[in-house]
């Protein structure tokens, strides 16, 4: 087993070497173009008004720039959002989303639907915004550009025209922060809430590509219990960590994912807010699962949470009473190389399998013995990555064992 490289240091380096090679995994394919950060509000809204877009007179707010109008959006809580939406007249409603879809496609505590109009209004306008790009762009040249560097246009193009048409749900669309949130299922039917948290390498791009990082949760939706509807939110909250050999850069470094966790809770309670009573399960995937361990801390809680070929957590951290926690890692995963070593701000000092009353779960994977150790680290990275596959020749037994563990949860009387 990797675990058997027991020295921290040695450990961690041999983490960097495996990462190293291999870069060319699946997941290595989208690289964010993105980094984290957000405008500073002490910075840009000393401007505004007091209080936040609940407590402002709605006649300010319609005068307001779409920026001020986003920094006002931002230091709002989800409860109160969500009181103060569903007390707006329907024409203020039409109108905010009309004049400002970004701002109430993002604006937590609102209702899904609200939030997905709007943002297929704003997809409608950055459509138009690339198009325009694009032909600056061959009109700059004697040719056509060549397909490489038009390809993130392109490829943003062809997924939010989706979006336009409705046949993606985006639910957050937040690209000056590297965050996107995608939908599945029906928000007026669902008696269940699953948050996919993708890990390392996990892009905005990552939803755009041909196997996107969304085959999870869609397998979920696609096959829920009739008796217990699942609504779908995979949640990349903010930029992850790249493969890097690096190790001050890459998913040893546990500031990155740590930081994530933060945009995550928030994320967490403001579908709370607008789903009262549901219960929910957070599926985490490689560093995934130290953001889902870093939003419990910020105050983010689930029902049940499943680390699958997690990172874990970071020293300090601590389960939290009424959430059932669950873990399944293929025994030569490329993880184990470091999860449960921490050295300051590299590593996890607290293993998947080592969080308090975890409940382990045999993935099912068949694992040939072999000597060599790059066909372990190979194996270990294909059997790494399968733990997030929508595909059920896969991913078969975690699919149904998350399906069943979604069914069990039970809502709460009158959610």
């Amino acid at each position: 087993m990797l675990r058997a490289i027991t020295h921290p240091a040695a450990a961690l380096a041999a983490a960097a070497v495996v990462f190293a090679v291999v870069s060319h995994a699946p997941e290595a394919a989208a690289v964010t173009a993105y980094r984290h950060a957000p405008p500073a509000l002490a910075d840009t809204a000393q401007h505004l008004p007091s209080g936040d877009i609940t407590t402002v007179p709605m006649s300010t707010v319609a005068a307001m720039s779409p920026d001020d109008l986003q920094h006002l959006a931002d230091r709002t809580d989800p409860a109160a959002a969500a009181a103060w939406w569903g007390e707006l007249p329907a024409s203020t409603r039409q109108a905010l989303t009309a004049d400002a879809p970004d701002v109430i496609g993002s604006l937590d505590g609102l209702p899904a639907e609200a939030r997905v109009s709007a943002n297929r209004l704003g997809a409608r306008e950055r459509l138009r915004r690339i198009d325009a790009m694009l032909t600056h762009a061959v009109s700059q040249t004697d040719s056509i550009p060549s397909s490489p560097a038009l390809e993130p246009l392109l490829q943003e193009r062809s997924y939010l025209t989706k979006v336009v048409m409705g046949a993606v749900q985006l639910y957050l669309f937040a690209p000056s922060r590297g965050a996107l949130v995608e939908m599945a299922g029906d928000a007026a039917t669902a008696t269940r809430i699953l948050f996919v948290v993708p890990g390392t390498n996990a892009s905005l791009r990552s939803f755009m590509v041909d196997d996107p990082v969304t085959s999870f949760a869609n397998w979920q939706v696609r096959h829920d219990d009739p008796s217990a509807p699942i609504l779908a939110f995979t949640v990349l909250a903010a930029p992850m960590p790249q493969i890097s050999v690096d190790l001050a850069s890459g998913p040893q470094n546990n500031t990155i994912a740590t930081a994530a966790g933060a945009d995550y809770a928030r994320i967490v309670t403001g579908i709370n807010a607008a789903f009262p009573g549901l219960p929910t399960l957070s599926y985490e995937h490689s560093a995934g699962s130290q953001v889902g361990s870093a939003a419990e801390m910020a105050g983010a809680r689930f029902d049940a949470r499943f680390l699958a070929a997690g990172v874990g957590a970071t020293d300090g951290y601590t389960t939290v009473p009424g959430t059932a926690y669950y873990a399944a890692q293929a025994k030569d995963d490329i993880n184990r190389y470091y999860a449960g070593f921490q050295m300051g701000d590299i590593g996890y000092g607290v293993g998947p399998e080592d969080f308090s009353g975890v409940t382990i779960v045999d993935p099912g994977f068949t694992e040939t013995e072999t000597g060599n150790v790059t066909a372990m680290v190979s194996q270990g990275l294909t059997l790494h990555n399968r733990l997030f596959s929508g595909d059920g020749s896969a991913n078969g037994t975690v699919l149904k064992d998350v399906r069943l563990i979604l069914t069990s949860l039970t809502p709460e009387s009158g959610g």
